[in-house]
């Protein structure tokens, strides 16, 4: 048992009992608390400087080496953007020499940049890779089959060349909306006598006096103007060469002259309505050694791809044509 504590008094020269209070009560309750916690702190300090967990060794090898292989990753990133990059620029090169437009607009994936997939959790990361990955398959797969399709199906002979360079591409009235087209190939109504006939070329409804142009180089073997309100009235034949002639007809006057040589896209005449038509528009027409052919397959020079499927759904349609 703790002893008695007294203090001397000097006023009544005596020696006092100690009384406790309170304020001395929590003041060593608070001087105690605080050196635990000290000491507490100190002791985990000391603990985790000198003892490591197998979490803790787990986790700091794991640190190493994305330390390690963090530099290699980015140089691969780099690398994979990169190459992605070019890709596309081949891609629409190729595009617009071929058919000497742009590509469609196309909603590509979004995928994370380098920053924040060198920073995202180990879930996002792995599932970051995985879908990279899986691009990087498809563009691989894609890239063979196109690679297959030019060599084998698309490729051209250097003989090949001046048939390739000679069909009829552009689009007979320039400028060309694929909505112009009213009538294609095929069977369809007779304006006239409303039966059913084949119409052998395609009606390109446009304003009269619009220009007509060449749909590709060539020279002109045929030039007719004629006042009869029946057959193709006023037109024009340019053989291209190889067997492929086209023809422009219900002109409204005619710029050229037989025998004469064409530049693709040189203009010919302009839009009427001679002939048998009912409004002004022009009947367009390509044949290949005396058959006629549809020209939708040929018109595709400065079309996009969709405007291009649109031009053909338009001109599947089983209506009326103006001739």
């Amino acid at each position: 048992m703790a002893g008695t504590k007294y203090h001397y008094n000097p006023k009544t020269l005596r020696y006092e009992r100690v009384k406790i209070s309170i304020f001395n009560v929590l003041i060593t309750m608070i001087a105690y608390l605080a050196f635990g916690f000290v000491f507490f702190v100190g002791l985990v300090l000391l603990q985790n400087l000198i003892m490591e967990t197998p979490i803790e060794k787990k986790l700091r090898a794991e640190n190493k080496a994305l330390d390690q292989h963090q530099v290699i990753l980015t140089a691969q990133l780099n690398e994979s953007n990169q190459r992605l990059a070019e890709l596309k620029e081949q891609d629409l090169a190729l595009y617009q020499k071929l058919f000497e437009t742009n590509l469609p607009p196309e909603s590509d994936p979004v995928y994370p940049d380098r920053e924040e997939l060198l920073i995202a959790d180990p879930q996002d990361f792995d599932e970051s890779i995985d879908q990279l990955s899986h691009r990087f398959t498809e563009l691989n797969t894609a890239a063979r089959s196109y690679n297959q399709t030019f060599r084998y199906e698309a490729s051209i002979h250097k003989n090949d060349l001046g048939h390739v360079m000679a069909l009829p591409t552009l689009a007979p009235v320039q400028p060309f909306e694929v909505e112009k087209l009213v009538s294609g190939y095929g069977i369809r109504i007779n304006p006239f006598h409303k039966g059913n006939y084949h119409h052998d070329g395609v009606d390109i409804a446009s304003p009269r006096g619009t220009p007509v142009v060449a749909a590709g180089k060539g020279r002109v073997v045929l030039t007719r103007r004629s006042d009869l309100v029946a057959g193709y009235g006023n037109y024009v034949e340019i053989d291209h060469g190889f067997g492929y002639i086209t023809r422009y007809s219900h002109l409204e006057d005619i710029v050229v002259r037989q025998g004469q040589s064409i530049k693709k896209g040189e203009v010919l005449g302009s839009v009427g309505s001679s002939g048998g038509s009912i409004a002004p528009h022009l009947h367009y027409e390509v044949i290949k050694n005396g058959v006629s052919l549809n020209p939708v397959r040929f018109i595709m020079e400065g079309i996009a791809t969709d405007r291009y499927e649109a031009l053909v759904a338009i001109s599947k349609k089983q209506n009326q044509s103006l001739d």
